[in-house]
């Protein structure tokens, strides 16, 4: 006797993203106000949200774009337990995260714009020690906690203006943070083939034989191109033979800046001559700045 068996019908995941004045809930209840589309990142876009308390978030909405369900849910955990485990000040705080309608949220802080917005505005050599004790002390922690952040860059540094609500009147304080924890790895779980663009790409990614291997320092190296990015109010652009040829630190070592010196150490190509650590920067940088004051 023959037995037929049931063939199941594999419906596929259909992603639904939210629209204007939608209100969505997430796993315990919670409503969240869902408002205008205001940015897209490397996994989704971003839009105002508002939660049942009346606090002014963002929804951080991963799209498929080309990615599976299972893909799309693995860098939704990933960047949830990143952001989970390194909580602090200076790094975005996240509220909550759900999957609703087969599609995943993260909601967390609102920040009012990037320091990339900033770039071309504001005097570089009046901002650069308050913005690098922020970026800094936030990225000291991540390596504290054994992550490497991999992708620091103007775009995905953060300022929050955090306001008194008893004195409203009051001018906000500036605040830096890093966010964007999407691709960031542990230490050792760091692979030299990274898929930053051209002009990011540290030396020991282009030849880790000769440079060095990939780890933290990375980030210091990002830090550095940040830093030397906002001292020449303009986007770098470097192609490979220049990263190659040293040409990032030999531009910061140009720089008529008292903080030429540590950022210039901060962009040498082999990874152990390169400042050792984030608190190591901020002490060259906060010693240039005290030694001129």
């Amino acid at each position: 006797m023959i037995h037929s068996q049931r063939i199941q019908r594999i419906v596929p995941r259909k992603f639904v993203p939210p629209s204007d004045g939608e209100v969505i809930e997430d796993n315990n209840g919670i409503n969240y106000f869902i408002g205008k589309k205001i940015g897209h990142g490397a996994f989704g876009d971003i839009f105002d949200c508002l939660d049942e308390w009346g606090n002014e978030l963002v929804a951080k909405v991963l799209l498929p774009r080309g990615q599976s369900y299972e893909a799309i849910r693995g860098n939704w955990l990933r960047e949830f337990q990143n952001l989970q485990q390194l909580r602090h000040p200076q790094v975005t705080f996240i509220h909550q995260a759900f999957e609703y309608r087969d599609t995943f949220y993260l909601i967390v802080e609102k920040c009012e714009f990037t320091l990339e917005d900033l770039v071309g505005d504001i005097s570089g050599e009046l901002w650069l020690p308050y913005v690098s004790r922020d970026i800094l002390n936030g990225l000291h922690y991540i390596h504290d906690h054994g992550y490497v952040h991999k992708d620091l860059h103007a775009g995905n540094v953060f300022v929050s203006l955090q306001k008194d609500p008893m004195f409203p009147d009051q001018d906000p304080v500036w605040r830096f943070k890093i966010g964007d924890l999407g691709i960031s790895r542990l230490e050792k779980d760091i692979s030299p083939n990274a898929t930053l663009p051209q002009w990011m790409l540290p030396p020991e990614a282009l030849d880790p034989r000769r440079f060095g291997f990939t780890g933290k320092h990375v980030d210091i190296y990002h830090v550095g191109l940040l830093l030397l990015s906002l001292l020449l109010n303009q986007t770098l652009e470097f192609t490979r033979d220049e990263i190659i040829d040293g040409h990032p630190r030999k531009c910061a070592e140009g720089l008529e800046s008292r903080y030429a010196p540590a950022i210039a150490w901060a962009l040498r190509r082999h990874v152990t001559a390169r400042t050792p650590s984030a608190i190591d920067m901020w002490r060259e940088i906060s010693r240039a700045s005290n030694e001129s004051a």
